[in-house]
């Protein structure tokens, strides 16, 4: 597949040009032990549950913290502002806080923030968005200064995870200024603290040196943290070789391959969690006679696509097929999954046992990357499925696919909080998306996440997982790719989101 169906080529002149200033410019700001970095999305609120863009996220991890946290380096779910959690029963979950630990206004942290943010976040009435799921949230109650107990909904293995998601408040924080709160007095308890800032563009950030060593994010080696609000990716790579930037990330493979020869500059390609994936309609939703429901023409398609073919021609970097239906490093995403290698002659070969030796005609649909569409409608073409491709927005599709209108799918998410009970119940869990219909299977994601048992979860969803592969109920095409370029001079930490976690980074 040709790699110029994907990239998009930065003018090889501008390149040149922003190069030849290498030679007399420095470029980590080192002496002055400040990183400097660019993001592309811009930031109208600094405040996560008032604007959900990335980089708002991104820098929230900095400035605030949250009562669980991801490790960045393992996946692994860890706790952060609170010491220790548990389940006395199955609808509730206890925290012990950490003690000591204080905002940059010096106030101390204690159950009465935990109390104030949840609670502000769960009332409808603030009009306060998450990023993960807090309905499962009832009640927050009060033990003592350093105890709080969450009441849930239901029985949620998921709790602990959804709680990464949400930065915990000084109390009575958004009492003056509303939700613009966090343009105004951006006071949390991270690793770096707000030193000045142009809302919406540029933000400087200073060490917060109170911060609690023993935590998981530890404290931040450098001193200042310089992050710029750069929309144009020309602009930032200009910036950056001309030593204007430390570090910049989402750069396109192009220039990424190009930037890797400079001196001074070091690029590096990672796998990120985002899933490409192909769903069909094994239940027979669009028709009785849909051929998905035949498990052969299932396993047909799932030889028929060059999965590492489109890996190299399209993503690169770290990118890696997947053989189950997650990203390799989430909580319960089995490594033994039945895999299906190229092979387009056992494709036709099984597409003509299943009783499609001439193949047959279908519909493929998709939201977004029409490049990896062209592709997998040319691969299923080669085989003899003349596939007809649907490429609409995804709120026309998502009716049509929830209707079991749409036979088979291409389409792409991310897990979010690194454990595969945050999507993968959405598709085989006999909800609207789920064109699968497998009860047993869907019984085991249902138990799977209302287990707090954490080998027990870990089993049931890796059986769930094994089945959804060795059926062919869906195929799992690639990890995503994350380009960073970076100084040489700079060594830094980045998560399965593809997000950098600065307070880890360090001058080399």
């Amino acid at each position: 597949m040709p790699n110029s169906l994907l990239r998009k080529a930065f003018p090889a002149i501008a390149l040149s040009a922003a190069a030849m200033l290498i030679a007399s410019t420095a470029f980590a700001d080192k002496s002055n032990d400040t990183l400097r970095a660019a993001l592309q999305i811009e930031i109208a609120n600094l405040d996560t549950y008032y604007d959900s863009a990335g980089s708002v996220s991104l820098l929230s991890r900095h400035i605030w913290d949250s009562l669980t946290y991801i490790d960045p380096e393992t996946s692994e779910l860890v706790p952060l502002l609170a010491e220790s959690y548990s389940f006395p029963d199955e609808t509730t979950m206890e925290l012990v806080l950490r003690k000591g630990v204080t905002f940059h206004d010096g106030s101390a942290f204690d159950a009465d923030d935990v109390i104030y943010t949840l609670n502000w976040i769960t009332n409808s009435d603030n009009g306060a968005k998450t990023i993960a799921d807090k309905k499962w949230i009832k009640s927050v109650e009060k033990v003592d200064s350093h105890t709080v107990r969450i009441q849930m909904q239901a029985p949620n293995a998921m709790a602990a995870r959804f709680l990464t998601s949400f930065p915990i408040y000084p109390t009575d924080i958004y009492a003056v200024n509303g939700a613009g709160a966090m343009n105004i007095t951006p006071i949390g308890t991270g690793p770096y603290k707000v030193a000045s800032m142009e809302t919406g563009s540029a933000y400087t950030l200073e060490r917060n040196d109170a911060y609690f060593a023993d935590g998981p994010k530890g404290t931040a080696s450098i001193k200042t943290l310089m992050v710029r609000i750069i929309p144009d990716p020309s602009t930032q790579i200009a910036e950056i070789l001309s030593g204007g930037l430390d570090w910049i990330y989402k750069v396109p493979a192009d220039q990424a391959s190009e930037m890797s020869g400079y001196d001074g500059l070091v690029v590096r390609g990672e796998a990120t969690s985002r899933l490409f994936y192909m769903v069909m309609d094994a239940a027979g939703r669009n028709g009785e006679d849909s051929p998905y429901k035949n498990k052969l023409v299932r396993q047909a398609i799932s030889h028929a696509i060059d999965r590492q073919g489109m890996v190299d021609a399209f993503v690169g970097g770290g990118a890696a097929v997947q053989n189950a239906f997650c990203f390799s490093k989430d909580f319960g995403c089995p490594q033994d999954a039945v895999t299906y290698d190229y092979d387009p002659d056992k494709a036709r070969a099984l597409l003509a046992e299943a009783g499609y030796p001439d193949g047959f005609s279908t519909n493929l649909s998709g939201w977004r990357d029409r490049p990896y569409v062209e592709a997998i409608q040319n691969f299923l073409g080669e085989v003899g499925i003349k596939a007809e491709i649907n490429y609409v927005k995804l709120a026309p599709l998502k009716e049509e696919w929830f209707a079991g209108q749409r036979p088979l799918i291409y389409g792409s998410i991310g897990s979010q909080v690194a454990d595969v009970g945050n999507f993968v119940p959405e598709f085989f869990g006999l909800t609207d998306r789920d064109l699968v219909r497998d009860s047993e299977l869907a019984g085991w994601l249902v138990e799977a996440n209302m287990t707090t048992d954490v080998e027990a979860r870990r089993e049931l969803l890796h059986k769930a997982l094994r089945k959804v592969a060795s059926e062919s109920y869906a195929l799992p095409l690639f990890s995503d790719n994350m380009n960073y370029v970076a100084s040489g001079e700079l060594d830094f930490v980045t998560d399965a989101g593809g997000n950098p976690h600065f307070y880890m980074a360090h001058w080399k």
